[in-house]
């Protein structure tokens, strides 16, 4: 009887320690996964035919860079061309990531600019190759890696 009383505060314990493992295996995990935004900036940018700089940003340390282009004033026969460059740390030039085209009125205006990684910096353009020029809102936020 004392035995299996022993085996039980010992099977008990175990499970308690391993909960209080796991528990804090958890924490640590979710702790990490936290979303750390910086509001980088935001503000509204009268197009033109020439490719312009709507954002540009640098910084000498791993981080990510996000953010929301919004096309809401587009019209039929409009064509606005977003493309986002990068700067390496072993070239310290930019060059093209992305470039992508949008034509006539948007059903989804807002255009995500997604979650990057990046070291050294980073620029997004625009540039309005067809239509009268027009005012496109941005917001642009950046992030820690990890």
């Amino acid at each position: 009887m004392a035995e299996r009383v022993l085996e039980r505060t010992i099977a008990l314990t175990f499970a308690v320690v391993l909960v209080g493992v796991i528990i804090a295996v958890l924490v640590w995990f979710l702790e990490r996964q936290k979303l750390t935004l910086t509001h980088l900036g935001s503000g509204t940018f009268k197009t033109s035919p020439t490719e312009e700089p709507i954002f540009e940003y640098t910084r000498n340390e791993p981080f990510t860079f996000a953010g929301y282009v919004n096309l809401k004033n587009m019209e039929d026969g409009d064509e606005i061309i977003i493309r986002q460059y990068v700067k390496l740390a072993v070239d310290d030039e930019y060059t093209l990531y992305a470039e992508e085209p949008y034509y006539g009125k948007q059903r989804e205006p807002l255009v995500n600019i997604k979650k990057l990684p990046v070291f050294r910096g980073v620029k997004v353009t625009i540039q309005q190759t067809r239509g009268e020029p027009k005012y496109v809102p941005f917001e642009f936020y950046a992030g820690r890696v990890g």
